[in-house]
């Protein structure tokens, strides 16, 4: 059964900021720790510190020669079953995680390879390309230990939006990065049927099928051996001389890699990985362009792959559900929570992958104020990136407000998200609101506050918002980019 489902949430996965994970099986999807450490915004900035700091400890440990200290460190990882992330030989959460002695036998075989000692593998993440026995499923399962206090913290803002009880208990060990060790706490905890759920920001999920050695081995290190094989005219390059005169020396990649498999074959090298290792120590700066190469190509899974990916695709459903739905509220104080909830379940439609992690009634300056809701940006294209690189606002958070009101929005309530705002938090929000008479004047109270250097704020009433959900009705990928940017244009230009 599926948490939203369990929890009886009424929305699906497109409406989720967590994976919507069926409890009953595993999921072929993996916490990645590049993809983390490719993201700016401060909630995944502090994970991969915490990732970066744990495999810091076990490098440092390996590289004094201290192999003991650095195979206690692997022995507190579990197998992760919270998550149900990953593959399992049988099809169920009982499958082949990290466990300890598989992570003893990680640990081991790190340290055998020389991988770290000989500086080719510095992050987590590169233990999958160059360390054998090391798949997806171990790296996501190492990862999920690490950053497991991560993770019970965002599984308690999530089920704090939505209304989900907790039940306060011990957890099992995670990486304390100021501490450096494993501990464990009391903590308020997500349980279901006598077993604990962690909730795993959809963000930091992928297929891991991007980063690892079979992309490495294939679009650089042998592209790489042809190359040189082609420059020095070895015995595996084909000759041709043309009837023209004009000569032509080729080599496909396949021989090269024929090639390569021979010489592990014949004992030249333990396996591919090993092959790998020692060309990277040859030649550190293919390692390096592949990283970079990675950095545009990583991505969060979208929401329609999500979509796929559960078996449901009827997007346009939500969608008319939706917007039958922000009709049918009543304006006015006593349905706020009503137009608030919507505006919960809306987020994820709208903004991800570019806005996530939402918290709810978030405390600011010493709990003196409060808003709405805060979502962390994450955008690497796109409008909310170029908040920040062209028009310079900066915003790594993304404040927003909601107003069931039947009257306009007016200077107060301008005044009272714009004063949400702050130097280490952010400079723009989106104010929530169900009818805008007069839009003119709105955009110009708006362009007031921006050109007072109090912050850019971008109102969207009830027809914005239906806009943007037919848009995506319709599969017009920047729709709601390009109502998004209309209404600042007018706010930061014709203001």
């Amino acid at each position: 059964m599926k948490i939203s489902k369990a929890f009886n949430l009424g929305v699906e996965q497109i409406q989720l900021d967590f994976v919507d994970i069926d409890m009953s099986r595993d999921y072929q999807l993996y916490i990645d720790p590049f993809l983390i450490s490719t993201r700016q915004d401060p909630w995944s900035v502090e994970v991969d510190r915490t990732i970066k700091n744990f495999f810091s400890k076990v490098a440092e440990h390996i590289r004094n020669g201290e192999n003991e200290k650095a195979i206690e460190l692997f022995q507190f990882m579990s197998e992760p079953k919270e998550t149900c992330l990953g593959i399992s030989k049988t099809g169920t959460v009982n499958g082949k995680g990290v466990g300890e002695e598989n992570a003893t036998e990680i640990i081991k075989e790190i340290i055998r390879s020389d991988a770290i000692r000989t500086g080719v593998v510095q992050n987590i993440e590169d233990i999958i390309i160059f360390v054998d026995d090391v798949d997806k499923d171990k790296l996501s399962d190492m990862t999920t230990n690490i950053i497991r206090k991560h993770l019970v913290d965002y599984t308690k803002e999530q089920c704090k939006i939505w209304g989900i009880q907790l039940k306060e208990d011990e957890t099992l060990p995670y990486w304390h990065p100021v501490e450096e060790d494993w501990i464990t706490s009391k903590e308020e905890l997500l349980f279901y049927n006598g077993r604990e759920i962690l909730l795993v920001p959809k963000s930091i999920v992928s297929y891991l099928s991007e980063y690892n050695a079979q992309k490495y081995g294939w679009n650089f290190v042998v592209t790489e051996e042809r190359d040189e094989q082609l420059r020095r005219r070895t015995a595996l390059v084909k000759y041709r001389k043309y009837k023209n005169g004009k000569e032509r020396y080729s080599l496909p990649k396949k021989d090269v890699d024929k090639y390569i498999s021979s010489q592990i074959a014949e004992g030249e090298f333990e396996s591919r990985k090993d092959y790998l290792r020692k060309y990277t120590q040859k030649k550190p700066e293919l390692f390096d362009r592949f990283r970079k190469s990675r950095s545009g190509v990583v991505k969060s899974i979208s929401n329609e792959q999500f979509m796929e990916f559960t078996g449901y695709s009827d997007v346009s459903k939500i969608v008319d559900a939706l917007i039958i739905s922000i009709r049918s509220i009543p304006v006015g104080t006593k349905n706020a929570s009503e137009y608030h909830k919507f505006v919960k379940s809306i987020l994820e439609i709208l903004f991800y992958p570019n806005l996530n992690n939402p918290t709810m009634e978030e405390k600011l300056h010493q709990g003196r104020k409060r808003v709405d809701i805060i979502m962390n940006n994450i955008a690497n294209t796109g409008f909310f990136r170029r908040l920040q690189e062209i028009n310079k606002i900066f915003c790594p958070y993304v404040f927003i407000e909601c107003k069931n009101y039947s009257k306009d929005i007016a200077n107060p309530e301008i005044d009272q998200l714009s004063g949400r705002f702050a130097f280490n938090k952010g400079k723009f929000g989106i104010l929530m609101c169900r009818t805008i008479d007069n839009k003119e004047l709105l955009y110009q109270r708006c362009s007031d506050t921006y050109r007072d250097d109090r912050g850019l704020i971008i109102p969207l009433d009830d027809d914005d918002i239906i806009a943007m959900l037919e848009s995506i009705k319709d599969e017009q990928s920047n729709g709601i980019e390009q109502i998004l940017e209309k209404i600042k244009r007018m706010i930061i230009i014709n203001g």
